[in-house]
């Protein structure tokens, strides 16, 4: 079990790219933007113009609701380390290091429903279940740490949260603690829109991190309907056959209002359509440029170049930090939003001490 720690402990460098012990590439400084889907992107700019979005999230900021999740897995859940479920924590080392990320509280659940999550914004939680555990391979599992380790770096774990917390809510009823009337429907109609976009991008992370589109194609051919009994009979072709059944043109008008209510009030993509648009990613130019090196730095949140790693200026994290024009608090320079209250940030400039010019969208 230690020989799988240490694998990620030693990185060579070749040519331009850095590989690890692995034989994956690293993404040093790499900036979430390089892999947001587009339509994340433009999910998240309708959230944000939806009216009380903002108190909302001031709201959720001020009860930080996050330590609630961190409390309760600490209680009655297994902590990964290096000393406690040594192999899982080697991947959790594996994706954070190739995505250039520090590692977040890793939790295992016993809960037989094969699922993952992670939550929080300054200390972010992430909680696997036991039931994927038992579902994947370590590589199948690899994917699904990385999945929430994109979640983490593009920023999703803020609007995570509060979509959690609009379901509790919905079930509760009337709050008394002041933001009963601040969860319209408006309000979670867009942010349930905006989840399932951002699971583009998690999955994306999760290509980038396992290099191996397959690799996260059968993580989610699993995640929809395996079992260890019946995988020697489960059929990539057919499961594909599937996803293009699901989107034929010919469809009714009633079949697409069903389609529609389907997704609806869905916190997930259709899985069919989730794990096509996987194998397509994969394959595209976009993707195998990110591997060869070319890719947007953290130096320029914003900047859209792309560039091999001897062309732009390396820092650390440390050194990339913005300070929130809204609530003073830093947030690290790869979001383009304050991860502590959510205020849109713009980085104009940014030189090699970190100080660069702000401004509020």
């Amino acid at each position: 079990m230690s020989e799988t720690n240490s694998q990620t402990e030693t990185v060579a460098d070749s040519g331009e790219i850095a590989i690890t012990t692995t034989g994956r590439v690293r993404f040093p400084q790499i900036a979430p933007d390089t892999y947001r889907h587009p339509l994340d992107q433009q999910a998240t700019a309708a959230l944000r113009a939806v009216p009380g979005f903002e108190l909302l999230a001031s709201k959720l900021s001020q009860y930080s609701f996050e330590k609630i999740i961190y409390h309760e897995e600490c209680a009655s859940a297994v902590r990964v380390t290096p000393k406690q479920l040594p192999r899982i924590h080697a991947l959790l080392h594996e994706a954070c290091t190739i995505l250039d990320l520090p590692e977040p509280s890793l939790f295992v659940s016993q809960t037989p429903i094969a699922n993952a999550f992670a939550l929080g914004r300054d200390n972010p939680t992430m909680v696997l279940h036991t039931g994927l555990v038992e579902l994947l391979t370590e590589d199948e599992l690899l994917a699904v740490i990385a999945h929430e380790m994109g979640h983490i770096h593009c920023g999703h774990t803020v609007y995570r949260l509060m979509a959690l917390m609009l379901q509790l809510l919905a079930k509760l009823g009337d709050l008394r603690i002041g933001m009963g009337d601040l969860f319209s429907l408006p309000i979670r109609a867009a942010l349930l829109e905006w989840t399932r976009k951002a699971e583009f991008s998690a999955d994306r992370a999760a290509i980038i991190v396992v290099q191996d589109p397959e690799v996260v194609f059968s993580a989610l051919f699993k995640l929809t309907g395996g079992s260890p009994k019946i995988f020697e009979q489960m059929d990539r072709e057919e499961y594909l056959k599937q996803a293009e059944d699901y989107e034929r043109p010919d469809w009714s008008r009633l079949d697409k209002f069903y389609k529609v209510m389907l997704e609806s009030d869905k916190t997930h993509p259709i899985p069919v359509l989730r794990a096509k648009e996987v194998l397509r990613w994969g394959a595209t130019d976009e993707y195998k440029n990110i591997v060869a090196g070319n890719y947007i730095f953290r130096d320029k949140v914003g900047d859209r170049r792309r560039g091999p790693l001897s062309t732009i200026a390396m820092k650390t994290l440390a050194n990339e930090r913005l300070t929130c024009p809204s609530c003073g608090k830093e947030t690290d320079a790869a979001f383009t939003f304050c991860i502590n209250c959510g205020t849109v940030l713009k980085q104009d400039t940014v030189n090699g001490t970190g100080e660069g010019s702000d401004s509020v969208e």
